[in-house]
């Protein structure tokens, strides 16, 4: 009869890591593995594993990245509002203030772009 008491604790991973390489670096790769994985992100164990397995790694967004489309998202908040303000009001009106709101998305989005070709 096999023992069904819940015995508490971590619940069993569905695809746990078993196997184990063992990789050696000398100082300056150890930095460098160091540094990638914080670029991307990542503990040095995951960026090494992606790295093996991917053979590129796609670094998460940096925080000036994060930053850009925070203000690409007020942006685009502030183009709507002006859009149901020129509903209401006309067009004319407005046509100041969306002018200057895209303006402001075009220059986030370049801001944007502008990095990407930096880190190729």
């Amino acid at each position: 009869m096999k023992d069904t008491k819940n015995k508490g604790g971590r619940p069993a991973l569905e695809n746990k890591k078993k196997f184990r390489i063992n990789v050696r670096f000398d100082e300056a790769e150890h930095k460098r593995v160091l540094q990638n994985a914080q670029t991307a992100g990542m503990s040095k164990s995951e960026w090494v594993r992606k790295s093996a397995i991917l053979r590129k790694i796609a670094p998460r967004f940096t925080e000036e990245q994060l930053k850009a489309f925070r203000a690409i998202t007020g942006a685009s908040n502030n183009l709507n509002q002006l859009t149901k303000k020129a509903h209401q009001t006309g067009l004319l009106d407005v046509v100041t203030e969306c002018r200057n709101t895209i303006s402001h998305i075009n220059y986030c989005i370049d801001k944007l772009l502008h990095h990407d070709s930096e880190d190729n």
